[in-house]
């Protein structure tokens, strides 16, 4: 199939299955079966819709350098199965990494024509316009009623923060952070709706507003991510060194927030006294996995002790007085450190390594590409974010990294028209 056939408006039925497990993203509750949730099955109907559209000839299959990146990657994390103290758990676990690649090579198949990625940006903006009002109708509902199936669907626990009568909103992913994750890509591509005028300026900042808000609910980590795509796109736009600053600030307050806690808790190994204030600060739940995951990638740094097998296990007793038993290190880095190693790491860094140079190898005279805006969302949501929770496995970000290998691919046909002097599809 030609460009010109790619952009001619007329979708194939995998383009609207890819579009329908956009809008189903967000829908994680009630699961089919936990961890498995809607979107997982429209992925299956859509690999084989995909694949016999390839075969009958009505979609070209071309070959993108993403896919050597994502094989190396699951080669750098197989070899911690044989380290691993419960191989089928492993294989498991390297069975759903085969899956959460997929999302990422089938959405770069599939997204090969500006139109068809415009569709999908405005599609996954539906979702999050639904997920906001969500967001609203739970915000009523607590101020009624917190005791309310409604809000009572929406809610999230308080987790590190201070129990209170105040409202803390998972909406309709599984966790608080997880939303958070999902709204700051959301910001992301309202900024590449707004900027290629596929929204009107008026319906953006509104939008922008209403994200801010459904973000603001959830009172994650997170937030400091929205803080960093918006500060990043004042540089951009506007070359407002303030904002930029404005942004890395509350990026860096972020993370500190997650490292220590006013709250002495008695699961504190140490305490911190500040000095000069006599404020006394505790180490946070996170510190704690991050220290953990640590000392277990230094007992297993070359292979990890095994794919799929809990990273660490912390135990923390929360402001509300439950002893949790955590089991993730709360960082994309040291899952897959403590998991596989620094075998593991590699692929992680090739991964990363590879969006970057999507992200900035196209930005030359171009301040605000379709590649630049994509790929500094994919790295500040699962770069950055990933710093405080694990995000590794998040079906969202893995689309997206497609959706950045796509649009480098669409400006490389672009620019090669361009320089053969041939018309550029419609």
């Amino acid at each position: 199939m030609n460009s010109a056939k790619a952009n001619s408006g007329r979708l194939l039925l995998g383009d609207w299955l890819l579009l329908a497990l956009i809008a189903l993203l967000p829908l994680m509750k009630p699961a089919v079966s936990y961890p498995v949730v809607l979107a997982d099955l429209i992925f299956v109907a859509l690999v084989l819709v995909v694949a016999i559209e390839i075969a009958t000839g009505r979609r070209r299959l071309r070959w993108d350098p993403l896919f050597l990146v994502l094989v190396i990657y699951l080669l750098a994390l197989a070899p911690s199965t044989m380290a691993s103290t419960n191989p089928g758990r492993s294989a498991f676990k390297m069975a759903t990494e085969v899956y959460l690649n997929g999302l990422a090579a089938v959405t770069t198949v599939v997204v090969r024509s500006t139109d068809l990625l415009r569709r999908v940006t405005l599609t996954w903006l539906g979702a999050t316009a639904a997920l906001v009002a969500l967001c609203i109708v739970s915000l009523a509902a607590f101020a009624v009623s917190p005791s309310s199936p409604l809000y009572q669907y929406s809610w999230f626990h308080f987790g590190t923060l201070p129990p209170g009568n105040y409202p803390r909103l998972a909406l309709s992913f599984f966790d608080a952070n997880m939303a958070c994750n999902y709204l700051t890509v959301s910001v992301g591509l309202l900024l590449l709706a707004w900027r290629r005028k596929w929204l009107p300026q008026k319906l953006a900042m509104l939008s922008l507003a209403a994200i801010c808000l459904a973000a603001v609910s959830t009172i994650s980590p997170g937030l400091g991510g929205i803080g960093l795509v918006l500060g990043a796109s004042g540089w951009l736009l506007r070359r407002s060194a303030l904002a930029l600053g404005i942004g890395i600030s509350a990026a860096l307050a972020f993370i500190l927030a997650q490292a220590v806690t006013p709250f002495l808790h008695p699961t504190a190994p140490f305490l911190i006294h500040i000095p000069g204030t006599g404020l006394i600060l505790a180490p946070a739940g996170r510190f704690l996995t991050w220290t953990a995951g640590l000392n277990e990638f230094s007992r297993h740094p070359w292979i990890g002790h095994g794919i799929g097998i809990d990273p660490v296990l912390v135990h923390y007793q929360d402001p509300s007085g439950e002893l949790q038993e955590l089991t993730d290190a709360h960082n994309v880095f040291l899952n897959i450190a403590a998991q596989a190693g620094l075998v593991g790491l590699a692929g992680l860094a090739m991964l990363i390594g590879y969006a970057a140079r999507l992200t900035f190898s196209r930005a030359r005279g171009k301040a605000l590409s379709i590649p630049l805006i994509l790929g500094l969302t994919f790295l500040i949501a699962f770069a950055y974010e990933g710093l405080g929770a694990g995000f590794e496995d998040t079906r969202h970000l893995w689309v997206l990294l497609g959706l950045l290998a796509a649009s480098a691919s669409i400006s490389r046909e672009d620019e090669n028209s361009r320089r053969a002097g041939a018309p550029l599809p419609c």
